[in-house]
This record gives structure tokens, C-alpha cells and sequence, in this order.
């Protein structure tokens, strides 16, 4: 239902998608380091949902003490107008980490329900924001109903925002639940002769797949499946010690999977490697 809902204003999520990319783009490097700020690289997860939980919690507070205040508590006019003020800038950073994980969302049904996520919260944001004036300008009623109808517009937001997070997965570490075949010993999985220099080189350990990549004697392998969504790095480009997937440039330092730039946040699975007599061998994964 919620897919057949988003997908008329699919110009909309796709133009602000590109937009924002466009815009990181244009930001250059600093705009990458800004990414990968809003982006929670450094966290080991998204966070949007950090901050999220800011508002959420925000927005219970101030509901609680308005309906405390209209029960005939007194004094609560001051407490509800810093909550407020809380619950707005922390819903204006919710926007800016959202936006910026947008940019990079799969097109399609996943990036339709995203925006209408997005888009609804968007509105709650705008509404505490009048309710915040609203308070200071002593229109206390007015400031009330405006406060109560943003609380139920941001509980449909954070609805979907489960929804999209449960059923498309997403931010989520796509290796969470196949973080791959283990080999107890080196495991022969491709000849050397058939492993080329610096080039990211997929090969299969069981029916897991390995991106491997050779400098001289020493050779690097981490699984192939991005983290972030998916793409696949034997596809990627490399970036002196790292590997930047082809998708959304995500980049892993070869020596260990850590995250060196985002929008990925959890770091890939590495396994050892190493060259024996005529072959390439794995072993691991690395913990």
C-alpha cells in the first residue's frame, strides 16, 4: 500500500536524490568528508536514526507536558518551549543525515517509500517549528493543537521509516546474515597465473564470492558484496590502499574491510590471502 502511495511523486525522490548528489559532487573533497559525517561512517551504523531518537523522544515530552498543562499543571509553558526547541533542531539534522543517506538509495519502490518517509517527516518538522513560534508568540492554544497534530504526523513517519528499514533493509550492512563461508585453513581458489595486477578480481570460496587484489607478492581479499548495498566491489576501482565500489563509492581499506569513506558504515569482511606455489590461497574470515 505504502509502494502504490509513493510512486506518483517518484519525479520528486528521483530529482531530490539527484540533487543532493549533485550537490556533494559539486562539494568536492570537504563535501566528502561531510558525507561521511552526516553519513555515521565513523559510528559503525547510520545516524539518522541517532538523531531520530532525539525527536522522538522530544516529541513525547513536550506532548506529555501539554497534556499535563491542560490538566491543570502549572508552570510548564518555559519546560514545553525548550523541548520544542530540542525537538525542531534536532527534526532540522534528521532531515540533513536523511537527505543524505537518500542520495544514495536504490531507485525504485525502495527509494519511493524512502522520499514519502522523508517527505511526511518533513512536514512534522515544519509543524513543531510553528508550534515553537506559536508558544512564543502566547498563542498557547493554537501552539497546543499544532504540537499534538505533529505528533501524529511524525509517528506515521517513524511507521514507515520501520517499514522501510525491516522490509528493504535499509542502511542496513547487507553481509549481516552471510558474512561468508569460513576456510580453518589456506584454501586454494584460483590459479596465480590467472590473478592479475592491481585489479580487483572476483573469485569464489565455496559459494561465497571474494574481490581479491594483488600488489607484487602481497595480495588482499575481502567479500565481494558491498556492505552498504550491495554492489559489487570485483566491479570497483582502486583508490591507493582502499577499494571504492562502483555503486555509491564507498571505500574499504584492502588490508582489513574498514570503512575509509562512506556512505557505508560497517566494515566488509576480510579474509587472509596469500600466494603458495601456483596458486592463490584464502583463509579466514578475519575477526
Amino acid at each position: 500500500m505504502l509502494e502504490r502511495w509513493a510512486r506518483p511523486w517518484a519525479r520528486l525522490w528521483n530529482g531530490t536524490a539527484g540533487l543532493m548528489d549533485a550537490i556533494y559532487r559539486r562539494l568536492g573533497r570537504p563535501g566528502k568528508l561531510l558525507q561521511d559525517l552526516l553519513n555515521g561512517s565513523y559510528l559503525g551504523h547510520s545516524l539518522h536514526p541517532v538523531v531520530v531518537d532525539v525527536v522522538i523522544g522530544g516529541a513525547t515530552a513536550a506532548v506529555l507536558l501539554q497534556v499535563l498543562s491542560w490538566l491543570g499543571v502549572a508552570d510548564l509553558r518555559v519546560a514545553i518551549l525548550w523541548i520544542l526547541a530540542l525537538t525542531w533542531l534536532a527534526g532540522l539534522s534528521a532531515i540533513v543525515t536523511g537527505l543524505t543517506d537518500f542520495k544514495d538509495t536504490a531507485t525504485g519502490d525502495e527509494r519511493h517509500v524512502v522520499g514519502l518517509h522523508g517527505l511526511i517527516n518533513i512536514v512534522a518538522t515544519v509543524l513543531y517549528i510553528a508550534a515553537f513560534v506559536a508558544l512564543l508568540g502566547e498563542a498557547d492554544l493554537l501552539a497546543g493543537v499544532l504540537l499534538s497534530v505533529a505528533y501524529l504526523v511524525v509517528g506515521v513517519g517513524g511507521f514507515i521509516g520501520g517499514h522501510v528499514v525491516f522490509k528493504y533493509g535499509y542502511m542496513v550492512n547487507h553481509n549481516a546474515f552471510s558474512s561468508g563461508k569460513k576456510a580453518r585453513e589456506y584454501t586454494a581458489v584460483l590459479p596465480a597465473a590467472d590473478l592479475p595486477e592491481a585489479t580487483p578480481t572476483k573469485v569464489m570460496l565455496g559459494t561465497t564470492g571474494l574481490v581479491v587484489v594483488r600488489r607484487g607478492d602481497l595480495v588482499w581479499a575481502l567479500k565481494e558484496t558491498c556492505s552498504h548495498a550491495g554492489g559489487p566491489l570485483a566491479q570497483g576501482t582502486l583508490d591507493g590502499d582502499t577499494i571504492v565500489c562502483p555503486w555509491h563509492a564507498s571505500a574499504f581499506r584492502l588490508s582489513d574491510g574498514a570503512v575509509r569513506h562512506g556512505p557505508a558504515a560497517t566494515r566488509q569482511v576480510a579474509y587472509r590471502a596469500r600466494i603458495s606455489g601456483d596458486q592463490l590461497e584464502v583463509q579466514g574470515p578475519i575477526v
